[in-house]
């Protein structure tokens, strides 16, 4: 098939839809995708691109036709919302230029749902079906990152998942609880369980100063609201475990806000080594003892399968889980580790010194637990197989 692929984000900016590009090419597809010029996580253009209108280059045998982003919008919810407006402006005008000869597009969406907008613009003028797929959950993430549930927000939020939703041919989703939140939209909707994988990028051994003879926690990701990071922090500082160190690795919109509760606190074992290249996390994650899994328990956020959670899972490490909903689920049901309250500081603490306390023979078995689960719920080979069954059945609608 020749499929356009509509994304926020793509190379070099580190994704999950990268891989999945170049593993529908392995299958034997040919592939485009229409994305912004790169600027996650800072907000700005990367150095060596410009802020064009439409660019295109090559990444082997992928085509990736870009167009300009608002530069700013980490920082700045009115840029925030000004880019979102962009994106959906200059995508249509974008898509009409590069549609000729596609028989299918993918939405992949882990930002705004108006991404798809574009898309189904597309689908309504050259008939051409459209996939979505979900690993961000409307209307639950505009409210979690503070936009006020209010008119006119959420009438325009409502005509954007309608919109989206009602006229795509099939949706996929990165997490099974997803589907009721979609289903109340559209009752008959087509959805299917796609969730992330593991990539397998080139790895690299890591600088950074991790002291093997203490005790390592480690979070490794992007830093925002979501991550829940400020009661994690004050979880530790609570537990007061000895000889035991937070790693905190990765950067994002909260990190400023991360650096003044650590100099508040004056914790001195919790250290922030910023961002680090993908390809250093599992030496970094193969150093550590245990993997934090944090998301601010609300609405969306809840149903979402964190995508660090496959990378988390390929370190075989035990993973303690600051979170309800999915993640909870995936943790706890599958015995890779445990959970607390993520708005219980004293929970939380408890937490850490219960990982503490895991003898050798806990660590083998969740190391034992993580590959079954890599075997089975997130192989990529069963993920892609689902996925290229539903591309068929859509484009012989």
């Amino acid at each position: 098939m020749n499929i356009l692929i509509v994304s926020e984000v793509f190379y070099p900016e580190d994704f999950h839809v990268n891989d999945f590009a170049k593993s529908l090419v392995a299958r034997g597809h040919h592939v485009k995708v229409m994305t912004r010029q790169p600027s996650y996580p800072m907000g700005f253009v990367f150095p060596g691109y410009k802020n064009e209108r439409h660019s295109v280059e090559k990444w082997g045998e992928i085509e990736i036709h870009r167009f300009d982003v608002v530069e700013g919008y980490r920082d700045s919810k009115i840029k925030k919302i000004a880019n979102y407006f962009h994106f959906v402006r200059r995508g249509k005008r974008v898509i009409s230029e590069i549609i000729g000869g596609t028989d299918l597009i993918i939405v992949y969406q882990t930002g705004p749902l108006s991404l798809a907008l574009p898309a189904i613009y597309a689908k309504k003028k050259f008939n051409i079906p459209v996939i979505v797929w979900s690993f961000d959950l409307w209307p639950d993430t505009v409210y979690m990152y503070g936009f006020p549930q209010k008119f006119p927000i959420t009438t325009t939020v409502n005509y954007v998942i309608n919109k989206v939703y009602k006229n795509a041919d099939a949706i996929m989703v990165g997490s099974r609880q997803f589907a009721d939140t979609i289903k109340q939209y559209v009752p008959t909707a087509d959805i299917t369980y796609a969730p992330n994988w593991q990539m397998q990028p080139e790895t690299q051994p890591t600088a950074l100063p991790i002291d093997t003879s203490k005790t390592n926690f480690v979070f490794a990701g992007n830093i925002s609201k979501a991550q829940n990071l400020e009661y994690t922090i004050r979880g530790f500082v609570e537990a007061k475990c000895e000889n035991a160190v937070l790693n905190i690795v990765g950067d994002g919109s909260f990190m400023p806000w991360i650096e003044h509760v650590v100099q508040e606190l004056g914790c001195k074992n919790v250290i922030l080594h910023g961002r680090v290249p993908y390809a250093e996390v599992p030496s970094i994650l193969d150093k550590c003892d245990v993997l934090i899994l944090s998301l601010t328990p609300r609405g969306g956020i809840d149903k979402t399968e964190p995508f660090k959670l496959q990378t988390y899972l390929q370190s075989g490490k035990p993973v303690f889980g600051i979170i309800r909903g999915a993640g909870q689920e995936i943790i706890e049901s599958n015995g890779i580790g445990i959970c607390s309250d993520p708005n219980d500081v004293k929970d939380i603490a408890r937490g850490f010194k219960q990982m503490m306390q895991l003898s050798d023979a806990d660590k083998d078995r969740i190391s034992s637990a993580a590959k079954t689960l890599m075997e089975t719920r997130f192989c990529k080979e069963k993920v892609m197989q689902t996925i290229g069954t539903l591309m068929e059945r859509v484009c012989k609608k």
